[in-house]
């Protein structure tokens, strides 16, 4: 949802999702900073198991068709807590993974997302990311004297603030900064990346934060 897997970059202009001409009174001057082991990539595979659970032992797991290829050896970390790592090389759109054997149930639905090693993590224009209070509270001013401040997260259902991402980083795990979008600006929410799977609480809150409307079809 946060990172969506086939997102176009947007780094000239006001991206799809901003109905406003970007100028200082909707960009959070300043920047921010991206907590990057916190997210995958917009390009990271997704993996979603799917029909049914596969046990401890097991040597295969059924997943919905991949959107792209997995090679031999690469490690998933489930949304349940489990781990797989693939014994042989997947091809984009195959629906069963010969894995090493589990040492634990992984969960029907569970999912996973593969960021190939190496490979840049990008962090899509349109991602939402958020904070507790007490979290952006208790952000240090400085590290080692250096300035810190909050590392924003995905955004959560129990967050007290969220924010867009303006404009695509290509790489968080080099350079974290982000522009994010100031509360009050006018948004299409059919054109923020993965809206419809957003949970009832999120969009409750990107509501409360910003202003909406619905967008044009692009031609």
């Amino acid at each position: 949802m946060l990172n969506p897997t086939t997102v176009p970059y947007q780094q000239n202009g006001a991206p799809s999702f901003i109905a406003d001409l970007l100028a200082r009174e909707h960009v959070l001057a300043g920047g921010a900073k991206i907590d990057a082991a916190a997210f995958n990539s917009a390009d990271a595979v997704k993996v979603v198991v799917n029909d049914a659970a596969a046990a401890a032992a097991d040597t295969s797991v059924t997943v919905e068709a991949l959107p792209a290829a997995l090679p031999a050896a690469a490690i998933l970390a489930f949304d349940d807590g489990t781990f797989a790592r693939l014994s042989a090389a997947a091809d984009a759109g195959a629906t069963t993974l010969a894995v090493d054997a589990l040492s634990a149930d992984i969960s029907d639905n569970a999912v996973a997302y593969y960021n190939a090693p190496g490979a840049p993590k990008r962090v899509a224009s349109g991602t939402l990311v958020g904070c507790t209070f007490a979290e952006l509270e208790a952000a240090p001013a400085l590290t080692d004297g250096v300035p810190a401040g909050l590392l924003w997260g995905p955004a959560a259902d129990a967050d007290d603030i969220v924010h867009f991402v303006v404009y695509d980083n290509p790489d968080v795990d080099t350079k974290n900064d982000v522009d994010l979008l100031r509360h009050g600006t006018l948004i299409y929410v059919n054109h923020i990346p993965g809206w419809a799977d957003f949970s009832a609480a999120l969009k409750a809150k990107v509501r409360a934060a910003y202003e909406i409307t619905i967008g044009g079809t692009e031609v």
